[in-house]
């Protein structure tokens, strides 16, 4: 073992909570960032999408107290990434039977480079699922990663106090949890709990 490996293992990580996300609010915040791209002539793959609602998510937390879709962060290899959309966009079966979805409501098609862009997303749920603020936050947010370079998103997300927290340089592990208290500008584990006690009364 590394010795920088070492010291991280042994380091003190901040509190994480559990949530329990909310899918329907999980699906609109996707599909709506799909569909605000592709009205502003954006191809948005996998990445784009996850880090459209992060942004998003984070913003509306630090302004309302809340986020928009719900979603549980973990850190991956490529930054913070809401972990049911990510499942979703991979059309990953254990998740889309855990929910018991019959579809989704966005197409994709393959680029290059393997990669799949998503578009034609069905938006017709989101007015009942969310609210002005949070389709506010998603427009900007998806305005911003259509305005930076693939460089600048990460070094933007990488950079996010709670992704410096989670993340680890680990051989066995892709993914750790990330502190949804450490999402507030100024840490707040006290509201992050009573988010996640609220998340099991939906």
């Amino acid at each position: 073992m590394g010795a920088s490996l070492g010291r991280q293992m042994d380091r003190q990580k901040a509190e994480v909570v559990q949530l329990k996300p909310n899918i329907d609010r999980v699906i609109a915040a996707a599909a709506y960032a799909i569909h605000v791209a592709e009205k502003l002539g954006a191809k948005f793959t996998q990445y784009d999408v996850v880090k459209s609602v992060f942004l998003a998510d984070r913003a509306h937390l630090n302004e309302f107290g809340r986020l928009i879709s719900s979603d549980k962060y973990v850190a991956m290899e490529h930054g913070p990434v809401p972990s049911t959309v990510y499942n979703l966009l991979k059309d990953d079966v254990a998740t889309v039977n855990r929910y018991r979805l019959d579809r989704l409501p966005w197409k994709s098609t393959a680029g290059s480079q393997g990669k799949r862009h998503y578009h034609n997303a069905d938006v017709a749920m989101v007015d009942d699922v969310l609210a002005q603020s949070d389709k506010a936050a998603i427009e900007s947010a998806v305005g911003t990663i259509k305005s930076l370079s693939f460089s600048q998103v990460r070094k933007l997300t990488h950079e996010d106090p709670a992704y410096v927290d989670a993340w680890e340089e680990s051989e066995t592990r892709k993914q750790f949890p990330m502190s949804l208290g450490m999402l507030f500008d100024a840490p707040n584990f006290e509201r992050a709990r009573q988010l996640s006690e609220m998340s099991t009364l939906d």
